[in-house]
């Protein structure tokens, strides 16, 4: 049934165009859109209910199932219904507690894992030339780890080792590692034989003139200056600052800056360009009409040019707009002052303002100068009406340019949406 009301609507909106079409295809379209909507809202409707169910943690029994004990607790909100009717409960499930079974195998397993991932580049406990990487828990296991050494002077509860007077024989030293877990905990004893470190000549060489740089700075700590040391073992050394290298990190941005600024600039300039034809266009259907009134009211062409551009250059000393049509206009008035042909200076107006429209004018300016100003009249009303038509299709043609914009951003809301309804149903059947 085709709504009246509807269809005087449409022949409004479309007077050049077939309304029942226009009504048909709209009445389509909105179809289509809520048939395709319905069924979004039914798909999400059943992905939340499958959610629920797969996030229902009590059972029909009237069970909680606690997590393992990596897992972590989570919380669970209840209804009690008692003799005081609903009541609201939330209860935190802890995770659940290894048995004394339980830690016993991880113990062994926690004591292998040591054993091994303390070594840090050492080749094995018998022999321990430098630091050891003492962890405070191991990854997968629930113990938290704390150390000890039987001999701090020699090795500490770190890992480091603070004696430089190990013989070469080496000394046998023992960490002990305290595992603990809730309330239960252990010590394990690890054996280690602890030799000095052996460096090669360059490393040795390093290690010296560490030392000879502290030793020059402790000494004659109250002057002003210190002198570094000019040789070591006889042979010279020559000093050099090490300076920031900050600058050499900031060059490449400063370059990139200054080329994205110049293209920045280059696209601010087309920005301008562009923004310049589009209102020579919008301006130009009103410069067609007032040269038409002007002219049919007596006025030369000639005449005309001047009589806008004067009329243009006393609104902008009243504060009014800059546009780029009319300041042609003003330049072209002054050609005219200054005695310029008239053809000349009509094409010198349509090169000057490179639009199409503007082109087509100065070719009818300049080729009816001679034919009088009914027969210009009558093309520059063919002209009006050229370019009402080409303004209307162009106005369409931006309004289906700014819809089809819109599509993109619309999509992205949607694929968004429909990921944060979608993200929780997924999580959960993972779990599962």
């Amino acid at each position: 049934m085709i709504d009246k009301q509807r269809m005087f609507l449409f022949s409004q909106l479309f007077p050049r165009e077939k309304a029942e079409q226009k009504y048909e295809s709209f009445y389509r379209r909105k179809r289509r859109l809520l048939i395709l909507m319905g069924a979004a809202c039914i798909v999400v409707i059943l992905l939340l209910c499958i959610s629920r169910e797969e996030k229902r943690n009590l059972s029909e029994e009237g069970t909680l199932q606690r997590k393992e004990w990596n897992e972590g607790s989570y919380e669970v909100i209840l209804q009690g219904n008692g003799i005081y009717g609903k009541e609201r409960m939330v209860l935190t499930v802890t995770e659940r507690r290894l048995t004394q079974e339980e830690l016993e195998a991880l113990k062994t397993e926690a004591v292998q894992r040591l054993t091994s991932e303390i070594l840090n580049g050492n080749g094995s406990l018998k022999r321990v030339t430098h630091r050891l990487l003492l962890p405070g828990y191991l990854d997968g296991l629930p113990f938290q780890i704390s150390w000890e050494s039987s001999n701090a002077q020699i090795i500490n509860s770190r890992g480091e080792i603070t004696s430089e007077e190990i013989p070469e024989d080496g000394l046998s030293v023992s960490l002990y590692a305290g595992l603990s877990y809730e309330e239960s905990s252990f010590t394990e004893e690890i054996p280690l034989w602890v030799y000095p470190e052996r460096m090669t000549e360059e490393e040795a060489y390093r290690k010296e003139l560490q030392e000879l740089l502290l030793k020059t700075d402790r000494e004659n700590p109250e002057e002003k200056e210190i002198w570094l040391p000019e040789e070591m073992d006889g042979q010279p050394i020559c000093w050099q600052e090490e300076l920031d290298k900050t600058i050499f990190i900031v060059i490449p941005f400063l370059v990139m800056g200054m080329i994205l600024l110049s293209f920045s600039l280059d696209r601010k300039l087309y920005e301008k360009e562009r923004k310049r034809e589009k209102e020579i266009r919008r301006a130009y259907p009103q410069f067609v009409s007032k040269l038409q009134l002007l002219i049919g009211a007596g006025m030369t062409p000639r005449a005309a040019f001047i009589r806008i551009g004067r009329e243009y250059e006393r609104k902008r000393r009243e504060g009014g707009k800059r546009q780029y049509l009319y300041e042609e206009v003003v330049l072209a008035g002054f050609a005219f002052q200054n005695g310029k042909a008239e053809t000349e200076v009509y094409r010198s107006f349509g090169r000057r303002c490179r639009e199409r429209e503007c082109s087509r004018l100065s070719f009818i300016l300049a080729a009816n100068l001679r034919q009088g100003n009914e027969k210009l009249l009558s093309l520059l009303a063919e002209e009006a009406e050229t370019v009402l038509l080409e303004q209307r299709y162009r106005a369409r043609k931006y309004g289906e340019e700014a819809g089809t914009k819109l599509l993109f951003p619309m999509l992205i809301m949607l694929l968004v949406v429909m990921f944060l309804i979608l993200l929780p149903a997924m999580g959960s059947f993972k779990k599962g």
